[in-house]
């Protein structure tokens, strides 16, 4: 008999059965399942590959009716298990019965643990069970966990499992109470989680903070002294008066006298090796969202090219080979880079907070070739690369040089930078520091300054949350795990809660968001969740028992739904209070009622909320709208911006058969048959120029999508199509629309 091992994914199996194998590998079928088999030495295996979970947990159908009146019995229920894969469980048992020895080959953290678990039960096996654990599908690393077999960490999976229960347990019962307290059932249920909630919430305050931020003039004074600006020292000035009383002051004279340089040496501290949220943190500042991040990694994972991507280590484990790691790279398109660094380092790695012994931070496993792995795909490949080679890397030196010069008895500030060695900045591509050129002046010399000005300014309010800064702030306040903070955040935009990056709560969310601060701090705060996540900590460590934490979570759960039923009427008034007023854009031209933007039938309009309905207009199809206080020119209602991601932002009235528009859509005669040359857009939301008589005419014009067209009453001489004019970032270009039209050639 030989033994079995259990992978989580298809290309692990693979990867197993091929690291480990001393020769070739044959597929079986049984059942459904596609089993690899391979010897090593005088040992046989067989490698079963799953995909994920095979347990899945639901209500008994006598639950399926949403109702006020059986939540509290929706809570006390125990939920049923259905194995998610048909005939998997006799496939199990059967290879069971074929295999002295188990040894579970999945991903190694909690929810990994669970799924090996989950096999091992319906086996029904409960001896002949080893654990693999492994942080990277090297070889090396493969083989080395097989030569040292664990023990299945029973405590981690019963955590992961205490989680599965809690999670369907309060999102059942208070997605069902919400969507009933609202009357939004159907496809319009409210979808409420115990992270997902207090997640919206800290979006939602941060909304009405910039909202209710009432932003205060400030001034600052300031001169050009050898073409670098210097500061008064008391900026800010809160008094304009002040401000153009000091600009008086200055202006008597034309000369600044060199009081003070202090030449200063400061370090740029390298970045801490990559845990899951630094990775997804740097991974959204170069363009990529975070749960598309974590979907490449994850690929990029079990394909052997990074190490296991879920991970909150920020320390490099003794036993990592930092020379091997570098040694591989420099047979990769970043040779140049890393035989630079191991002549102008000592090569030892900086150190974060937070050690584990589980995996290491993430870093490359692989090397390759710039054509192995193209977009996001590569991004992600070379951000980890490059950030373990940051990690490894010297400090970069930086020479300050603080100058104050005088006039008029009034002082002014300004500090030069210059990069001495830029260390770890020679490698990554996220580095903040910018050089400031120095001017090079010398102690008790005078020198001429022009320019005396001032500024005016306002406070900013805070920002929105971009993914990465939300992923942080979800990090400190201990709200879901390394695992799952992405898919919250992917969960707010799939529900329609929120969209942009930065992060614009909608008006579904700002009404779902401000019921419950209104009515339930329990949902809404992040206090219930922390504690909730530190007792599955506890059943991991043995401290607590699963049962004992599910136990108490139904008990806060049944005293929570007796107060948010007492409080339904409040929170359906509060709900559609908020969203009314969130949809509001403007007033009915026609009877003054309020104008609001809505969707449906798959597509967005703004409407009239008066009785007779007065004013409805469609909304474009594809970009972020949003509506702007400027008025129309034409007819005087209010414009709209339309932001579509790789074009510029577009101004359009919002009554689509204004002028302001079809004026600037439609740019003369079609010289194949006399229609109009208007601009359309594909349904991939390509922008072409195509004739009004389509389908009669089929002439069509395709055009630079980042570019504004404006059109002329000019027509080209040499093919008769007309003319318009191109406007770039920095230059116009007056020219025929035909881009095959000889006049165009060479341009």
């Amino acid at each position: 008999m030989g033994s079995l091992i259990i992978a989580e994914k298809s290309n692990v199996a693979l990867r197993i059965a091929t690291a480990l194998s001393d020769g070739g590998i044959s597929r079986v079928k049984v059942g459904s399942s596609t089993i690899l088999k391979f010897k090593r030495g005088e040992s046989e295996y067989s490698v079963l590959s799953l995909r994920g979970h095979i347990i899945e947990l639901d209500y008994p159908k006598e639950y399926s009716s949403w109702k006020l009146d059986n939540l509290k019995q929706l809570v006390n229920v125990k939920p049923i298990e259905n194995v998610k894969i048909k005939g998997l469980d006799g496939v199990l048992r059967k290879l069971d019965q074929e295999n002295a020895e188990v040894i579970v080959a999945t991903d190694y953290d909690r929810e990994g643990e669970l799924i090996g678990a989950e096999t091992l039960r319906l086996m029904e096996r409960n001896t002949g069970i080893r654990r693999a654990r492994f942080s990277a599908l090297t070889k090396y690393d493969l083989v080395q966990s097989f030569e040292n077999l664990a023990e299945v960490d029973y405590n981690l999976a019963e955590s992961a499992e205490a989680r599965q229960y809690i999670d369907l347990m309060w999102g059942a019962a208070l997605t069902r109470f919400f969507s009933i307290a609202t009357n939004r059932l159907g496809a319009e249920f409210i979808s409420v989680g115990r992270v997902q909630s207090p997640t919206l919430t800290i979006l939602v305050e941060r909304e009405m903070e910039i909202r209710t931020f009432v932003p205060e003039k400030y001034y600052e004074l300031s001169i050009l002294v050898n073409g670098v600006k210097f500061s008064y020292e008391g900026n800010p000035i809160k008094n304009k008066e002040e401000a153009e009383k000091l600009l008086e002051i200055v202006k008597k004279n034309k000369s600044v006298l060199v009081k003070e340089r202090n030449d200063k040496d400061r370090k740029i501290y390298r970045p801490v090796p990559f845990s899951t949220t630094e990775f997804l943190r740097d991974a959204n500042r170069i363009g990529i969202p975070v749960e598309r991040a974590m979907a490449i990694a994850e690929t990029l994972y079990q394909h052997g090219k990074i190490s296991y991507p879920r991970t909150d280590n920020t320390v490099y484990p003794r036993t990592l080979s930092i020379k091997s790691i570098l040694s591989n790279l420099s047979d990769s398109y970043l040779k140049k880079e890393v035989d630079h660094l191991m002549t102008h380092s000592k090569l030892y790695p900086s150190r974060g907070r937070v050690e584990t012994t589980d995996h290491p931070p993430i870093y490359p496993t692989s090397s390759l070739k710039k054509s192995e792995l193209k977009g996001d795909y590569f991004k992600i490949y070379d951000l980890v690369a490059r950030r373990f080679m940051a990690t490894v890397a010297e400090n970069a030196d930086v020479l300050d040089t603080e100058y104050v010069v005088e006039t008029e008895g009034l002082k002014f500030f300004y500090t030069a930078s210059k990069a001495i060695n830029r260390g770890w900045m020679e490698y990554y591509p996220i580095v903040y520091y910018q050089e400031k050129k120095n001017p090079e002046l010398t102690v008790d010399e005078e020198v001429s300054f022009v320019d005396p000005n001032v500024d005016e300014k306002n406070t900013n309010p805070p920002p929105r949350y971009s993914q990465g800064s939300l992923l942080e702030k979800m990090e400190k306040e201990l709200l879901g795990t390394k695992s799952t903070r992405h898919e919250i955040i992917q969960k707010l935009y799939d529900r329609g809660f929120i969209d942009g990056n930065p992060i614009r709560v909608r008006p579904l969310g700002m009404a779902m968001g401000e019921s419950l601060i209104m009515n339930s701090e329990s949902v809404a705060r992040p206090e219930m969740t922390a504690k909730l996540e530190q007792e599955m900590d506890q059943i991991a460590s043995g401290a607590k028992k699963k049962d004992e934490v599910v136990d108490d979570s139904r008990k806060i759960l049944t005293g929570l739904l007796d107060e948010l039923v007492n409080k339904s009427d409040k929170i359906n008034e509060k709900f559609y209070e908020t969203l009314r007023l969130e949809k509001v854009v403007g007033k009915c031209p026609k009877c003054g009622s309020d104008l609001i933007m809505d969707y449906g039938d798959n597509a967005r309009y703004i409407r009239c909320t008066g009785p007779s309905n007065d004013f409805f207009q469609f909304l474009p199809r594809t970009g972020k709208v949003e509506v702007t206080d400027e008025k129309c020119p034409v007819c005087g209602l209010f414009l709209i911006k339309v932001i579509r991601k790789g074009e510029r932002p577009e101004t359009r009235c919002v009554d689509n058969k204004c002028d302001y528009n079809t004026s600037r859509e439609n740019f003369g005669k079609c010289p194949s048959d006399g229609g109009n040359l208007v601009l359309r857009r594909t349904r991939m939301n390509t922008r072409f120029i195509g004739c009004s008589n389509y389908p009669n005419c089929k002439v069509t014009l395709s055009i630079p999508q980042k570019v504004d067209l404006i059109p002329t009453d000019k027509k080209c001489p040499v093919d008769g199509f007309p003319i318009a004019i191109f406007k770039f970032t920095r230059n116009e270009i007056e020219q025929c629309l035909n881009s095959r039209c000889p006049s165009r050639a060479g341009k």
